[in-house]
């Protein structure tokens, strides 16, 4: 009994030794942990700085599809989905509050204007 508590002391004293021989580093020191937009934390400014007279500039037209989703959840449908688009309209589907069936169509320029 005792020679086996020993041997369980002797190696609780080796499994000591070896933790406190590894090194020691700073708990938070390699954890970087952004949250939102990427951010110049240099004192800039942090939106991007739009550039009209580049190359790759696509200036936005129409109505996009997370627009028309809102104008139609604001109309009145729950779980609004975009059933066709081309490029004149967009047709919205979805259930009204009462749960009917209804269908918005929109205007594919910008501000998303209803057009039925």
């Amino acid at each position: 009994m005792t020679h086996t508590i020993s041997k369980l002391l002797l190696a609780a004293l080796v499994a000591a030794g070896t933790v406190s021989a590894m090194p020691a580093t700073a708990p938070a020191q390699g954890l970087d942990l952004y949250i939102g937009p990427d951010r110049d934390y240099d004192g800039g400014d942090f939106r991007r700085e739009r550039r009209y007279d580049d190359e790759d500039y696509v200036r936005p037209r129409g109505c996009s599809t997370g627009q028309a989703l809102r104008r139609a959840y604001r109309a009145g449908l729950r779980d609004p989905e975009i059933a066709a688009m081309s490029r004149n309209r967009i047709v919205v589907e979805g259930e009204t509050r009462r749960g009917q069936y209804a269908r918005i169509y929109l205007a594919n320029r910008s501000g998303c204007p209803r057009i039925g």
